[in-house]
């Protein structure tokens, strides 16, 4: 599915599943991370983060789901999302996902906004195209633009590499001269001992925006 919010930095906009499991299942997943970076910036004012969520797949392909994490901006300090979508593959290998997502930020309901999201997928290779008409309340229109590879070393170790536009429709939203910018990373990952481990290498084309600043992220995950 597009939402893998369990992974650190912006990969998470654009790693894509695009098998359909074959019946309905509920699965949940908890993550530890040393900060909670999505798009390239700093959710959590380079802190560490808690994160969670639960999601069910139906043996259709649709999907929904809740995932939270606490967050330090804007007033606001847990965010909650909420999601729905369907995917699929086809006879040909290509996949497909088309998703609905509410970003719910408890203190600060002005943050609030919603996502329409599309995601196509062919062997290793992933693109995404997310849209917003309002990011909160009287925020800028916005478009958001991805792609990712992702390649399996061992059965344990896997490398994905991503790379993301976001296009604003607000002069010097992001700072001073631009409207929109680049984020980028690459993700190391181990799996031993039921764990996930996650090294992510984050950075963007932003100079005068701490949070999103070059980082490195490191993350353990447990799937439930």
């Amino acid at each position: 599915m597009l939402h893998k919010k369990l992974l650190p930095a912006s990969v998470a906009a654009v790693l894509f599943a695009g098998a359909v499991s074959a019946q309905a299942e509920i699965s949940g997943n908890v993550t530890l991370a040393t900060d909670y970076v999505f798009r390239g910036i700093s959710q959590t004012d380079e802190k560490g983060a808690i994160q969670g969520g639960f999601d069910w797949s139906g043996d259709t392909g649709l999907y929904a789901g809740i995932w939270a994490s606490n967050v330090a901006f804007g007033g606001a300090t847990t965010e909650m999302d909420y999601y729905f979508g369907y995917a699929g593959e086809t006879d040909g290998g290509f996949g497909y996902d088309v998703g609905f997502f509410y970003f719910d930020y408890e203190g600060e309901s002005s943050l609030d906004y919603i996502e329409y999201a599309l995601g196509l997928s062919y062997a290793d290779f992933s693109v995404g195209f997310v849209y917003s008409d309002e990011f909160g309340d009287g925020g800028p229109e916005y478009m958001y633009y991805s792609a990712g590879y992702s390649l399996g070393l061992t059965e344990a170790i896997s490398v994905d590499f991503n790379i993301g536009f976001t296009d604003t429709d607000q002069d010097d939203y992001w700072e001073a001269g631009a409207d929109s910018y680049t984020d980028y990373g690459v993700t190391f990952g181990y799996s031993a001992m039921e764990l996930d481990f996650a090294l992510a290498l984050i950075g963007t084309d932003l100079d005068d925006v701490e949070a999103a600043d070059d980082r490195v992220v490191f993350s353990i995950s447990k799937s439930l």
